[in-house]
């Protein structure tokens, strides 16, 4: 009956055993599978836990209790009776492979690689644990070896759905998304209604400039899944990328909607804003990130942006010397003060600070930031004139003359 899915059937007739024999560990053991295949795990811990007592040599009851810890999240629990499991059987293999998973959630990839290496010692045509070990190795960021790993569980069985997934996803991390894409295509071929693989292949898609295709993808994973918040979020990217602002910013007010909590929605629909010219919105929209996520660093940077910008453009109505202007500026540098705070590596918190100084005629601390940003790597050059066409725009919408060595900086 329970080889037949036939749950509560077969429960009867353990049921009938125990009563024939109370001090059959065996009976309680099976009982508890039921009683797990059925989803009551907490009738199937009882059934293990009695046939456990009953006989502390039952190394199948320790792997069943263990492995229904591992499902229920009591990883150490679940590590200590799969150990006894594999003391009491030391050629038990389905008991190694599930304490290296064991093993890959709590962090400690070493132990699982030893693990899944064991199993494999035991069972070297087990498509699974070539799977398990390969992503040990992925969360070890050893992808050469991941490759390796997820190759053979594909040549044992080629429509292994879980190694073509975690090959493409390998090849992503590697920057090799033309072969990324081919996996996520046959395993589009062998699941065409898993929605993440075809988010998977979007970004893969998007990674290599090739927007349509993967925006296209992107709107599969969510026709399949409608509640999907990254496939949104990603669309909204690519929509973005392209200067469809309009479509980026609607994706990302679905991702809102579905996730309010979700500061990165925030700052990236306030992106899409600032592109678009519409720096109030963009300043709400970073306000709420920042205070969702209180050491969001980039979002204080883009804050500072928008109201940079902001000052800017309604200095051009005004005098670029206004004290609204010098305000927007002000506000400006508060908000960059405390990116550069949070994250001493962001060379473009730098970078504007730098530029801020300038507006308000600082011009040590300006070359200090600009100089800063410099030496991390930021092009300073080419950002400067992707917003000025050069040094005497510059001037002439912010009412100075900069020195000439701050001005040689940006030529």
């Amino acid at each position: 009956y329970g080889s037949r899915d036939n749950y509560d059937h077969a429960i009867l007739d353990f049921n009938k055993a125990i009563g024939l024999n109370p001090n059959e560990s065996n009976a309680y053991a099976n009982r508890g599978n039921a009683y797990y295949n059925k989803g009551n795990f907490d009738r199937a811990i009882e059934d293990y836990n009695t046939a456990i007592e009953l006989n502390s040599s039952n190394a199948t009851a320790y792997y069943n209790r263990g492995t229904l810890c591992y499902e229920r999240g009591n990883y150490d629990r679940a590590i200590e009776d799969l150990g006894k499991a594999i003391k009491l059987n030391p050629n038990f293999v389905n008991a190694y492979n599930y304490r290296g998973a064991v093993y890959c959630n709590t962090g400690e990839l070493d132990h699982a690689i030893e693990d899944f290496n064991k199993a494999m010692e035991l069972d070297p045509n087990d498509v699974n644990v070539y799977s398990y070990r390969g992503v040990a190795y992925y969360n070890k960021g050893d992808y050469d070896r991941a490759l390796v790993d997820f190759s053979k569980a594909i040549e044992l069985n080629s429509n292994d759905v879980n190694a073509y997934n975690n090959r493409g996803l390998t090849y992503y991390e590697r920057g090799e998304h033309d072969r990324a894409i081919e996996d996520f295509a046959k395993l589009i071929e062998l699941n065409p209604n898993e929605a993440s693989v075809y988010n998977d292949r979007g970004r893969a898609y998007s990674a290599k400039g090739e927007y349509d295709c993967a925006i296209e993808d992107y709107t599969q994973a969510i026709a399949l899944s409608p509640n999907f918040v990254m496939a949104y979020n990603n669309r909204g990217a690519d929509y973005r990328d392209i200067g469809d602002y309009d479509r980026a910013i609607a994706d990302y007010t679905k991702v809102i909607d579905l996730k309010p909590d979700y500061a990165i929605s925030y700052n990236n629909r306030g992106g899409a804003y600032y592109l678009k010219g519409e720096y109030e919105s963009a300043i709400v929209d970073f306000s709420k990130a920042i205070a969702l996520k209180p050491d969001y660093a980039i979002a204080y940077n883009n804050r500072g942006r928008a109201y940079s910008d902001k000052g800017e453009v309604d200095s051009l109505t005004t005098r670029p010397d206004s004290p609204s202007a010098k305000l927007a500026v002000i506000q400006a540098i508060k908000d960059y003060n405390p990116a550069i705070g949070l994250n001493p590596k962001l060379a473009p918190a730098y970078y504007n600070r730098g530029v801020a100084w300038l507006r308000l005629r600082e011009w040590e601390r300006a070359k200090s930031d600009l100089t800063v940003a410099r030496d991390m790597g930021l092009d300073i050059i080419t950002t400067f004139h992707d917003d000025y066409e050069s040094v005497e725009e510059f001037e002439g919408r912010n009412g100075v003359q900069l020195p000439k060595d701050i001005a040689a900086m940006l030529l």
